[in-house]
């Protein structure tokens, strides 16, 4: 999915010659704390909620350019770099852009998480296993028949580095939600099971909700 397939038109972009009160009127009707400022069909930059805030109402949004975050993302990013963009730079909204500058509308955090649940398969049924382990040991051919050999089927699968440890982190996500015959065939092969979401009676300390578990998925 591209950011393409995302961006929205929904709102009208501020022009350097709007005022500091049209600026706070849009982004309040539009529940965001910042917004984009174009100067003809070009962005110019994002201006945010606290650089307009202590203006006097009448303020040309032209005198406080140089507060602009000139940020944005290109129509054919795939989705995960404006997520991460957005991320790091605490955005509820980011521009498109395309040649030479031209705006050519917004995507927002909502569409974003969207389409984040779509790509990690969010909305679909199962549960999740956290597995922790050198990243030699990693074999996704392994583990993908430990899972089958249970009668169940890898939906999707996140690996990354745990700064912390040193280890590889590998987060999958399983077509079913009695996971116990999983986690024990994981354990038998001597894998180290971090945290899990599912049903496991056997083990209920480990048991933790989707949203603790996702604190450790960095994307």
């Amino acid at each position: 999915m591209t950011t393409a397939e995302l961006i929205s038109n929904h709102l009208s972009p501020l022009r350097l010659s709007d005022t500091a009160s049209i600026a706070a009127e849009r982004m309040s009707e539009n529940s965001v704390r910042e917004y984009p400022v174009v100067d003809g069909d070009k962005l110019i930059g994002v201006v945010r909620a606290e650089s307009i805030e202590a203006l006097p109402p009448e303020t040309p949004l032209s005198s406080v350019r140089e507060s602009f975050e000139v940020v944005s993302a290109h129509p054919d990013d795939f989705f995960l770099v404006p997520l991460k963009l957005m991320h790091q730079q605490k955005l509820s909204l980011l521009p498109v852009t395309g040649e030479e500058g031209k705006y050519l509308g917004i995507v927002t955090v909502e569409e974003m998480v969207d389409a984040a649940a779509h790509y990690n398969a969010a909305n679909e049924p199962g549960g999740i296993i956290l597995l922790q382990m050198p990243a030699i040991q990693f074999s996704i051919s392994e583990i993908g028949r430990i899972v089958e050999s249970n009668n169940a089927k890898i939906i999707h699968l996140n690996t990354w580095n745990d700064p912390a440890s040193g280890q590889l982190m590998v987060a999958i996500k399983v077509n079913k939600l009695e996971i116990q015959d999983i986690l024990a065939t994981f354990e038998r092969y001597e894998y180290h099971v971090m945290k899990y979401f599912g049903e496991n009676s056997s083990a209920e300390g480990l048991k933790l909700n989707f949203e603790n578990l996702m604190h450790y998925i960095n994307l």
